[in-house]
């Protein structure tokens, strides 16, 4: 049994769905990245963490990712860390993909503001 109100995904999935556009919910795209993409997603972030992040559309996540790359290859010569910097990055960015795989895709578009 369903609680009133719905949460967001039941509502989104309630809004019937042109072919090839996605669902349109105000400004909420739902179903916009598809299984294919995500998956490109996850062979992006297996060779480079943090691409296939921004792929997903996790920006800010996505940029602390690259950013940690020069930092645990600064850190292996001056410590062992460097390492261990570098192999939690790339499980975090193949998580971080895998989480996204897991959930509905949802992409916020902006309305178009013509004048």
């Amino acid at each position: 049994m369903s609680t009133y109100p719905p949460n967001e995904y039941e509502r989104d999935q309630s809004i019937t769905q042109k072919p090839g556009v996605g669902q349109m919910a105000g400004r909420v795209a739902v179903g916009a990245t598809k299984g294919t993409f995500k998956f490109i997603a996850f062979i992006l972030n297996f060779f480079v963490p943090g691409l296939g992040t921004i792929f997903v559309g996790r920006i800010g996540t996505a940029i602390i990712q690259l950013c940690l790359i020069p930092v645990g290859i600064l850190l292996i010569p001056v410590s062992g860390i460097g390492v261990l910097v570098l192999v939690a990055n790339w499980v975090w960015g193949l998580v971080t993909v895998v989480e996204a795989w897991r959930r509905p895709g949802v992409v916020y578009v902006r309305p178009d503001r013509r004048r």
